[in-house]
């Protein structure tokens, strides 16, 4: 069976295991893709994986946040021809990146200022058309997770908005052995930076709001604000506990009218959050 066929199947294995759910909700259908003319032609199969992990994405943050998508929600893909036009632009747009920045999603949002809820939310994915077409589908697929996420919360700390992305941004199709080895690694290498001490204090990590931030925690090594960040993630993603925990704080009234979540958890008055896990 070709590639394409095999990752088709996959597709609609995982659809099948899900028993429909994804697409029997008129929820789901509460967004809009659009590609920007770069003269680069995003391929059927590529439009097919976008648009049923954004249907998976949309589910599993209502799920975790215990809200819904913004009603009116579009995301622009702008996928380059080259490098250098995908760098032109960023430059253009006030974002400076080189080679080693993949892609990267610009976001706006409206929302009702005495409630904090978010009624419309527009994002913009960047990238070029990597050689490696694995690299351009994970780094689409990573970048359309912060476009979701940021259509959920006001505000997203840097550490849910990277540790989320490395969290949820993996297809759909590709779980299995691979996904428990890579999730097994990520664990070592913090247990390993533990023991080395290499780790940072929770309260600057939480707090740091810049990938320079991350860079002064870890000697410059900003890699490891992503570890670190999927970790904390995984952590709330599977102990129930720590997931109702999360989702309080994110509901938490002053979160809802925009104050940081950071800023709550941390406050002085140490206001009281149901959930809490035990430590936190």
């Amino acid at each position: 069976m070709p590639a394409r066929g095999l990752v088709y199947w996959a597709m609609l294995q995982r659809l099948l295991s899900l028993g429909l759910l994804l697409f029997a909700s008129a929820r789901l259908g509460a967004y809009q893709v659009t590609y920007a003319k770069t003269g680069h032609t995003v391929a059927s199969g590529m439009d097919y994986a976008i648009h049923y992990e954004i249907k998976q994405l949309i589910a599993r943050h209502e799920q975790v946040f215990r809200r819904k998508a913004p009603t009116d929600f579009k995301i622009t893909y702008r996928i380059f021809p080259t490098y250098e036009e995908y760098r032109d632009y960023a430059a253009s747009q006030k974002f400076p990146v080189n080679p080693r920045v993949l892609g990267y999603t610009g976001s706006e949002k409206s929302y009702r200022p005495g409630t904090g809820e978010i009624t419309g939310a527009q994002a913009e994915v960047v990238t070029w058309k990597h050689p490696q077409p694995a690299v351009l589908l994970a780094t689409v697929l990573h970048e359309t997770t912060h476009a979701v996420t940021q259509a959920f919360l006001l505000h997203v700390p840097l550490w849910m908005n990277e540790g989320s992305a490395d969290w949820f941004g993996r297809p759909a199709w590709a779980d299995g052995e691979t996904q428990k080895l890579d999730r097994a690694r990520r664990w070592q290498t913090l247990k390993r930076l533990l023991d080395e001490g290499k780790l940072s204090p929770i309260r600057p990590y939480l707090e740091a709001g810049s990938y320079e931030g991350w860079g002064k925690l870890f000697n410059g090594d900003i890699g490891l604000g992503y570890v670190v960040g999927w970790s904390l993630f995984d952590f709330f993603m599977s102990h129930p506990n720590a997931q109702n925990f999360l989702a309080s704080l994110l509901k938490a009234p002053a979160v809802e009218r925009g104050t940081r979540p950071e800023q709550v958890f941390f406050s002085p008055a140490r206001q009281p959050v149901a959930g809490r896990p035990a430590g936190l």
